[in-house]
């Protein structure tokens, strides 16, 4: 008995073959780019799902997706994606057809990338909240074992407003921390370069990625206040590449719970478990 999983992005589909009974190990995994055309990214996808089975023998039992974009859960319909070319697309209509014995399940990527760590931490009725810093800046939360999707469109911590003024995203995402460090030094640096040299301590480097630290810190300090979460996972490209980071946030919460009755709210965040493999397990184990 085998789940496919899929996490679509605009520029890759990352697929993956699991085992009903152990849903969070991926046998196989396959990349492939994403098609920018509408049929052809869904046959891209059928394509290489079906290399996945290759070879295999027993029933496909569950296909789970989860992507970005505007979503109609209820219709199984994606209805609009940035960067991806489907419109009112009836995803899991077509899956369902291409896998008749099988339960068909869509969903967000965030929900779906929070829920694969949600799970591996072996929580069911924990509160946790997950973040994703990478090209942009969202983040999700599971409540009871349950997404909390509030009035439809949760977790767009992205377009809150940062210390400054200017959007959270702007500033903190990876695009945003580049063009400050690029800004800053006049230097047209990759962000990989900028933090080999904030590592080796330069000095031009290090205040501006401590500052940018600050500001990731002092919102998740307030998501604790206010949900009072048992864990806060950091994930997202940026994050699971640098694992040093990730601890230096988590220290620099820590500091900000001062008072001697906040020390329990102390070690809550922490970094992806499953890494860039978050999506896919997450999906799986829906």
């Amino acid at each position: 008995m085998w789940i496919l999983s899929a996490d679509i992005g605009g520029t890759k589909l990352a697929l993956a073959l699991s085992k009903q009974e152990q849903p969070e190990y991926l046998i196989k995994q396959l990349e492939v780019k994403s098609p920018q055309q509408s049929d052809t990214l869904f046959e891209a996808m059928i394509s290489g799902f079906n290399k996945l089975l290759e070879g295999e023998e027993g029933d496909v039992v569950k296909v789970a997706v989860g992507l970005p974009g505007i979503l109609d859960l209820k219709q199984g319909l994606v209805v609009h994606q940035q960067n991806l070319p489907w419109r009112n697309f009836p995803l899991v209509q077509k899956l369902q057809e291409a896998y008749p014995q099988a339960q068909v399940f869509m969903e967000t990527d965030m929900m779906t990338a929070a829920n694969g760590e949600y799970k591996i931490r072996r929580f069911e009725k924990e509160t946790f909240i997950y973040v994703t810093v990478s090209t942009g800046i969202a983040c999700c939360m599971i409540h009871d074992g349950q997404f909390m999707r509030g009035a439809g469109v949760p977790g767009e911590i992205g377009f809150s407003l940062s210390s400054s003024g200017d959007f959270f995203e702007d500033v903190c995402a990876g695009p945003g921390l580049l063009k400050i460090l690029q800004h800053h030094t006049k230097e047209e640096r990759t962000l990989p370069e900028f933090f080999a040299r904030y590592y080796k301590q330069d000095e031009l480097i290090v205040p501006l990625i401590h500052e940018w630290q600050r500001e990731i810190a002092q919102k998740i300090h307030s998501f604790i206040l206010l949900v009072d979460p048992h864990a806060i996972v950091l994930g997202g490209g940026i994050m699971n590449h640098h694992p040093q980071i990730v601890e230096e946030i988590s220290l620099l919460v820590d500091q900000y719970f001062s008072l001697p009755f906040f020390e329990h709210k102390k070690g809550r965040v922490q970094a992806s478990l499953n890494k860039g493999n978050a999506g896919l397990i997450g999906a799986a184990l829906l």
